[in-house]
């Protein structure tokens, strides 16, 4: 009832709106629109009033369009009645035509915005599904709609968009009308599309916002075009009404502009339009299976304007595969996932056909579309194996699945597998520009196909089970989605458009990384260790969210875009990340050093450009990611170098910070070396998380602002720059000189020594650690009176752990120079030579460190007693120790005692002021730091080491000795090392590593400088400048002597050092310390295992360990002391070991050869290996090779070549090999070892034949030193020296060359090498034919050999401009007579030794700046030139095993000018 009256009163309203219409016939352009309007709205009405006899009470009153429909009707209605009976005269005329017109425009707009609500009515059950609604029928449409109700309305619209352009703006331009029939066909097409989908509205969900699956409903599909439609034609109107009004002036621009949006509205380039139709189609595939390609065939038609061609047959399959897999995958959010690049795939082929001209055959043919159909096919082949693997889920084998599938499925899965033969037809029209790699994608799909027709045979045999053909179906897919990855943002970075501004560089950076990511994965998809396939399908879906964005997303200004590219891609790595966590594995756990060190941090920065530059290939792949390391290194040493200790005490956290900086950095060495090695996947997830941490460390260290002035700066890190002017030569008197005993101990000693009975006496110097027992008996032992008076003199050190025999090759070493059959004797025969020698001589003999008499009771039957006076001298630290030795000899030990305050001031004045007075302000301070040494000399010899450095003044000093306690300390050996910690502190940071680096090197014995330099320079301790690793190195360590950490042991005849030595208890304090920081691990018999290994070697190996575990090694560095094959045996392995030392706890040579296979198996990334002191054999291992991330190689054995393989090490700066006999031969490859810096092989090496065919361009510009090649004479020595150009130090053999040519065998012209200062040669074969010597003129040391040319020839030698050190020996020259005519202007240090001189004619103008003369073995020689005392700078002379009459000629030199010092060695040994 109430039904029949809203009907009869609607109906009333809108009849009286029609009559009130047709009764103005006063001709009006906008009634007349207007008239239109209520025509299409009367059938709206209509359609609302049907579907309401059906509804509910609470259905009606939700239905309130229709009722707006009435009202407005009815008000417009009442409005024109009102009009006509007031202002017209009849129904042909009007009073007021302007007022007609006010009114027809009110009806218009009224009208308008009713049409706008009507719209907003249509799409109201779209919009809820699309914001999540629910799909109660409340919420249904107040329409019934069928295909008459569209069709009228799409007539409407159409009417709309043709009464603008022939009633108002004509058909003169044929551009505007280009767009208006572009926008009429559209709709149009659009019309025909849903017209053809009515007849299956009874298989859809009608009225409900969503069906079962989430997906909109038919009414709101259709609601949503007919509202868009309708807009348009209101918008249309409203342009239309505002310019017939002459409100607005239209320009053709600006109709152009306005028809064009329009337009996109509703074409399916518009993506959120095109979006709608993806949704619109997912629902129709998931409600009706039997019409299913019809509902296709009209999306294709509207969408290519019913025009055929390849492409649509191709999008046809696509969507038919895509819509397929929708309506059969369980997981929805995987069906899902494909949407996006649908989408983007749709909405490209529409704009690409649009910008044809709707031409299917161009479509086809555009270049565009080739690159279009290749994505196509990538996109099916991963549809096609996501129902694969879907498949197999559901089924037991592949071959069941179409059973279970759509009646199509078959068909489409043949189509599917005909992928591989479309893409290679598509790939090869691909333009020359594209973005995507067509081979690499051709390759990557057919092999896809063949292994998934393979699995499809293996699974229908039975052959394999379900689940392995499903994770074989994962791998598959995941290839393909990494390489959709790839290629998207690879189009990312080469995009150039509008919107380029959003790939800011950081995004650009991020892309870049990410990249490297897919590929990382990648490489997890061969490691068949890795069973959790459900991880990796994890990680693809999360990959996959980044192919959702395509070029097309980019250009245009669709929401999908909003988010920016760097926040997708971090939110893909995170959720790439989370899953990846369950199958990386962890870090390994190393003991990386401890010590915060900024040089090591730099110098990772500057090699993690070596990898790049020698490997590539297998850098690659870790390119961007160690590139962005690089920047966050360097930002974090330049924020972190200024750090004090005040700045970690005021600010905590920045211990933590640097600390952390430093594992990363270790971490990231580890990790880009391994990659090198071998680059296994989880090392670039590994990089990656680095990378995280030094990002984060990096904003860190920009938050810190340190706030600590800059004098407290300088001061509390006591910057002291190493002067690199300073040589070891030029400093002023050194450590190992300075007379410690300010009480006149030395006298004593001497007078014990020299003097007393004639029987063997003992004397023995006792006294607690630091008091200066070993600098006292070393002062002793060198002293003039000493040297006079023992015939034969020898030191060994003895320490708390020895080995017997070191102990007497030590002394040996001392009287004669033990040949190799001495060397290979054993300790019995060894004892009985040392007796031997000593038989008939007074000796002394100095045993430093003895800790028990147990080493003098084993050593007391070598030493004779011949009644001559020979001595032997005890140094020690325990008394009781003393008197059990001195039992044995007559009187008592020496006891030192600790200085006075005023011995301890005086030594600390000559430590730090050396020849100057202490200024009058620090005097106070001064004596106030030298009593708080409490009377230790190597304290107040650390302390002064600290003062020299420091600036002098008294807030500095006052700092330095409030650090000193004052209080008095039991333990002095304690007491000394927290003074030597003081100096540890002190130290610039460059200098700690280099300090900590001797504790790990020889206990107890010397240490060679040019070895611990070479070191340094290996291990990246020096920093690359312009004077040289060399000069930095040697500068580095003067300061740590003038420091007093470090002692001179031994000097060089130019007066460099030529080795040195730590204090027993500053080698413990630096033992200590590479323990605490995990700096070195140094490894003894006392460790384990080796604990328990038999402690003889019996010349043969033994399978003792053979049962045990392996001796694993997490440290950085090795420094290992103990028997060859108790290593070897103990199978050891460091997979973080950067450098392996290995010093032979015995002498022995090792005639054995040892397998150190193990090396290159299990010690991979060794940037130093010392095993100098192996026997390797007569073969050279090829596998050293592997070792490629070596900077130090040093090596023994009867070797006869070394491998072509050596070329391996393109980062090798020293090659040394020990050749145990004979000549080596080098590969023609080491020339391609362009880093090498020192090459020493010995005996002797030669260069193979074949360098003749490399040419000259063949260099090794960075050699400075090299040792000791053999060449022929002439022109084969020119061709390979030249290839040396940088040379600074050559040892070398110059034979007589074969070819027996008067140009051949003459010296060689050596004046090439400009750089070079130190030159030995020794020469075998007859005497050269020329006898000219063509030396560099930079030359500064010569040593010359068996040259036995006359002394004529020397004058060249004489002219050399820079010559400070010439040593003439074993036959250099010949001739009883030597007439020195030439002034060798410059010479300081001159040697003759073995020549067969009897007469020297020379005076002190000769010579001017000579100071050192050495003269050995020359037994004719009658005297030294008389007047070479008057040489002002003569300060010693040494005469070895020479005639008398050279003897006497010295002393009377030394009594004649009482300042040169004069010792001789006499001839009288006697074995």
């Amino acid at each position: 009832m109430m039904a029949s009256a809203a009907g009869a009163g609607s109906s009333s309203s809108l009849d009286r709106l029609n009559s009130a219409l047709k009764r103005i016939k006063y001709r009006s352009v906008i009634l007349s629109k207007v008239t239109n309007d209520w025509e299409f709205l009367a059938k709206l009405w209509k359609s609302g009033h049907e579907r309401s006899e059906a509804a509910t009470d609470e259905e009606k009153r939700s239905m309130d369009i229709c009722l707006k429909i009435e009202a407005t009707a009815e008000e417009i209605a009442q409005e024109l009645t009102r009009f006509r009976t007031e202002k017209m005269v009849d129904d042909h005329h009007i009073k007021d035509e302007e007022a007609l017109n006010e009114l027809a425009h009110d009806c218009g707009t009224k009208t308008k915005r009713l049409i706008a609500k009507v719209a907003e009515a249509l799409d109201r059950l779209y919009l809820m599904w699309s914001r999540g609604g629910g799909g109660g029928s409340s919420d249904s449409s107040s329409f019934v709609f069928d295909d008459s109700f569209c069709k009228y309305l799409l007539l409407y619209v159409r009417s709309t968009v043709s009464l603008m352009a022939a009633n108002h703006w004509g058909y003169e331009d044929s551009g505007v009308m280009i767009h208006f029939h572009s926008l009429y066909y559209n709709t149009r097409n659009i019309e025909h599309y849903l017209v053809s989908l009515f007849h299956a509205r009874k298989f859809l969900g009608s009225g409900a916002t969503t069906d079962a699956r989430g997906l909109p409903s038919f009414d709101a599909c259709v609601g949503h075009v007919l509202s868009l439609a309708l807009r348009i034609a209101s918008w249309c109107s409203d342009c239309w009404l505002n310019c017939k009004a002459g409100r607005i002036q239209v320009m053709k621009r600006e109709l152009v502009e306005f028809l064009v949006n329009l337009h996109n509205e509703i074409h399916p380039s518009n993506p959120k339009f095109m979006g709608f139709h993806l949704n619109f189609l997912m629902a129709l595939s998931c409600s009706e299976t039997v019409a299913f390609n019809d509902f296709l065939r009209s999306f294709c038609d509207y969408l290519f304007c019913g025009r055929d061609g390849h492409f649509r047959h191709k999008v046809f399959s696509l969507l038919q595969l895509f819509l397929y897999a929708t309506s059969v995958l369980d997981d929805e959010d995987t069906a899902r996932s494909f949407i996006p690049e649908i989408h983007a795939v749709l909405v490209e082929m529409a704009s690409i056909f649009e910008s044809t001209g709707r031409n299917g055959k161009k479509l086809d043919n555009s270049p565009r579309c080739s690159e279009l159909l290749t994505k196509i096919c990538l996109l099916e082949a991963e549809l096609f194996l996501v129902v694969q693997i879907h498949g197999t889920k559901r089924s037991r084998n592949i071959s069941s699945l179409s059973s279970s599938m759509l009646p199509d499925f078959d068909n489409i899965m043949d189509n599917c597998r005909q992928i591989p033969k479309s893409l290679r037809t598509y790939s090869e029209k691909l333009p020359l520009g594209t973005r995507l790699d067509g081979k690499k994608l051709l390759a990557l799909i057919e092999s896809t196909f063949k292994e998934e027709k393979t699995l499809y045979e293996s699974s229908r045999r039975k052959e394999i089970t379900a689940s392995a053909a499903k994770n074989s179906l994962l791998l598959l897919r995941f290839k393909i989605v990494i390489f959709k990855g790839e290629s998207f943002l690879t189009e990312l970075l080469l995009l150039k458009g509008r919107n380029d501004e959003r790939l800011v560089a950081r995004g650009k950076d991020k892309m870049k990384l990410h990249l490297q990511k897919f590929e990382y994965i990648t490489l997890i998809l061969s490691d068949e260790r890795i069973k959790n396939r459900d991880v990796l399908e994890a990680i693809g879906e999360s990959l996959r969210r980044l192919t959702c964005f395509s070029y097309y997303f980019l250009n245009t200004r669709d929401e999908m875009t909003n988010l920016p590219i760097s926040e997708l891609l971090d939110e893909a790595k995170h959720l790439t990340k989370a899953k990846l966590t369950e199958i990386i594995p962890k870090f390994p756990k190393f003991d990386f050093p401890k010590s915060s060190n900024l040089n090591f941090i730099d110098f990772i920065w500057r090699n993690l450009g070596e990898p790049l530059k020698y490997n590539p290939a297998s850098t690659a792949l870790a390119k961007h990611h160690m590139e962005e390391i690089q920047i966050h290194l360097q930002s974090l040493k330049s924020s972190l170098e200024n750090v004090s200790q005040l700045d970690i005490d005021e600010h905590p956290e920045l211990e933590d910070l640097v600390d952390r900086v430093t594992d990363s950095a270790y971490k990231v060495e580890y990790i880009v070396d391994s990659i090198e090695l071998d680059a296994q996947w989880q090392y670039f997830f590994w990089l990656d998380n680095v990378l995280e941490e030094l990002r984060l460390l990096s904003e860190k260290a920009r938050k810190i602002h340190l706030t600590t002035p800059d004098a407290t700066v300088q001061e509390s890190k006591n910057v002291t720059l190493v002067s690199l002017d300073r040589s070891s030569r030029n400093s002023t008197t050194a450590i190992d000189e300075i007379v410690v005993d300010i009480s006149n101990r030395e006298n004593e000693i001497r007078n014990q020594l020299i003097w007393g009975s004639s029987e063997l006496d003992i004397v023995f110097i006792a006294g607690m650690p630091g008091l200066g027992k070993t600098t006292l008996a070393r002062k002793v032992y060198s002293s003039l009176n000493v040297t006079r008076h023992f015939h034969v003199r020898a030191w060994c050190t003895v320490s708390e752990k020895y080995e017997k025999k070191r102990l007497l090759l030590e002394i040996l070493t001392g009287i004669c120079e033990p040949t190799e059959e001495i060397r290979q004797m054993r300790d019995e025969d060894l004892k009985h030579e040392l007796h031997k020698l000593l038989l008939k001589n007074r000796y002394l003999i100095i045993m430093d460190d003895v800790w028990d008499a147990e080493a003098w009771n084993y050593l007391k039957d070598s030493f004779p007693n011949k009644k001559n006076g020979s001595r032997i001298l005890f140094t020690g630290r325990l008394r009781s120790v003393a008197l059990e030795i001195k039992q044995e000899g007559e009187g008592y030990p020496l006891s030192l005692s600790l200085f006075s305050q005023e011995e301890s001031w005086q030594l600390l004045k000559k430590k730090v002021f050396k020849e100057e007075g202490c200024p009058d302000e620090l005097l106070g301070v001064g004596n106030d730091i030298a009593y708080r040494c409490q009377g230790l000399p190597l304290a107040v010899v650390a302390v002064a080491g600290i003062l020299k450095m420091t600036e002098k003044s008294q807030n500095s000093w006052k700092r330095i000795a409030d650090t000193l306690s004052s209080q008095i300390i039991d333990n002095e050996g304690a007491w000394c090392k927290e003074v030597i910690d003081l100096s540890y502190k002190h130290l610039p940071e460059y200098l700690k590593l280099c300090f900590l680096y001797l504790g790990a090197l020889n206990e107890n014995r010397d240490i060679l400088v040019s070895k611990l330099i070479r070191s340094w320079i290996a291990e990246g301790f020096i920093p690359e400048t312009m004077e040289g690793f060399e000069d930095v190195a040697e500068a580095f360590l003067m300061d740590l002597i003038d420091r007093s950490l470090v002692i001179i042991s031994k000097r060089r005849s130019n007066g460099k050092v030529r080795a040195c030595r730590l204090h027993d208890l500053v080698l413990d304090f630096c033992k200590s310390k590479t323990k605490d920081q995990n700096f070195f691990q140094l490894i003894n018999r006392s460790d384990n295992p080796y604990a328990s290994f038999p402690s003889t070697d019996y010349g043969f190996e033994f399978d003792f360990y053979y049962h045990s575990s392996p001796a694993s090694f997490a440290s950085y560095r090795l420094a290992v002391y103990l028997k060859r094959n108790h290593f070897v045996e103990s199978n050891p392995s460091g997979l973080a070991t950067r450098s392996l030392l290995f010093s032979a706890c015995t002498d022995s040579k090792p005639d054995r050869p040892y397998d150190i296979s193990f090396i290159w198996d299990k010690f991979k990334l060794l940037r130093v290996l010392d095993f100098e002191c192996f026997n390797l054999g007569i073969s050279f291992p090829v596998e050293i090779g592997l070792l490629v991330q070596l900077r130090y190689l040093a090596v023994g054995g009867y070797l006869k070549s070394i491998p072509q393989s050596i070329a391996n090490l393109r980062k090798l700066r020293i090659l040394i090999v020990n050749g145990l006999s004979g000549k080596i031969i080098l590969p023609n490859t080491i020339w391609s070892i362009t880093s090498l810096r020192h090459l020493h092989v010995k005996v002797h090496v030669a260069f193979d034949s074949d360098d003749k065919e490399l040419g000259d361009g063949s260099m090794l510009e960075n050699l400075v030193s090299f040792s000791c090649p053999s060449l022929s004479c002439g022109e084969d020595a020119e061709r390979i020296i030249k290839r040396l150009p940088n040379l600074c130090k050559l040892s070398c053999i110059f034979y007589e060359s074969p070819d027996s040519s008067t140009n051949c065998n003459q010296f060689p012209r050596l004046n090439c090498l400009t750089h070079l200062e130190s030159l030995k040669i020794f020469y075998c074969g007859s005497p050269l034919n020329n006898g000219e010597f063509n030396l560099p003129l930079n030359l500064k040391k010569l040593t010359l050999s068996n040259f036995r040319l006359p002394w004529i020839r020397i004058s060249t030698i004489g002219r050399l401009p820079n010559l400070e050190v010439l040593k003439l020996h074993s036959g250099a020259f010949e001739g009883k007579i030597w007439n020195v005519e030439e002034e060798f202007k410059n010479l300081k240090f001159l040697s003759l030794d073995n020549l067969n001189i009897a007469q020297w004619n020379a005076s002190c103008h000769n010579f001017p700046k000579l100071e050192r003369l050495v003269l050995q073995n020359c037994k004719d020689l009658e005297e030294i030139p008389e007047d070479f005392g008057m040489i002002g700078s003569l300060r010693m002379i040494e005469v070895n095993w020479c005639g008398k009459s050279a003897e006497e000629s010295a002393d009377q030199i030394k009594e004649d000018y009482g300042d040169i010092k004069v010792f001789i060695r006499s001839s009288n040994l006697r074995s």
